[in-house]
């Protein structure tokens, strides 16, 4: 077989094995779809806080009239998650030309850095949520930001500046 470009060899470069679902998600335009995604999600979350899925009110006390609520739930934790549409919004603007916009996935690291930090002060600092409500959120907010650290800080094969002519 001839290695002409367009031909099919059959063989792998030796420098391309890995995970190809990581591969996938790494892709630029991906990754801020994914990000644009999340965002959504939690202003879903601060905004419909009567659906179970996302925040549960228990009594403090069954039985009594103790009208004391505790916030509850599968992504409760996304209801003081400090982030919302305006991230969004830039994730989506920046999906037209990601390598022109490379400056907001380092704005996507703070983002997913701080909604992490978030779960966690609001879970061990303030105990207002259980364990149960923010393992999802940080759990996608820390694989969010893993992808985002990699896409920003693996070597690139970028073509040499061109010099202008004189």
């Amino acid at each position: 077989m001839s290695d002409a470009p367009g031909t099919v060899t059959g063989v792998e470069p030796a420098g391309d094995d890995g995970n190809a679902f990581i591969k996938l998600a790494q892709r630029p335009r991906l990754m801020l779809l994914l990000l644009a995604g999340w965002s959504i999600l939690g202003v879903m979350v601060q905004t419909f806080t009567s659906s179970g899925i996302f925040l549960e009110n228990h009594l403090a006390f069954p039985g009594e009239s103790n009208l004391e609520l505790e916030l509850d739930g599968a992504l409760g934790g996304f209801a003081l998650g400090w982030q919302g549409i305006p991230l969004a919004a830039l994730y989506i603007y920046a999906f037209r030309d990601p390598s022109r916009n490379r400056s907001v996935f380092f704005l996507a690291l703070i983002h997913m850095g701080t909604l992490a930090a978030s779960q966690i002060y609001h879970w061990l600092i303030t105990s207002d949520f259980t364990f149960e409500s923010i393992i999802v959120p940080l759990a996608g907010s820390v694989a969010l930001a893993v992808l985002v650290f990699v896409h920003l800080f693996q070597p690139r094969d970028e073509p040499p500046a061109q010099r202008p002519a004189d």
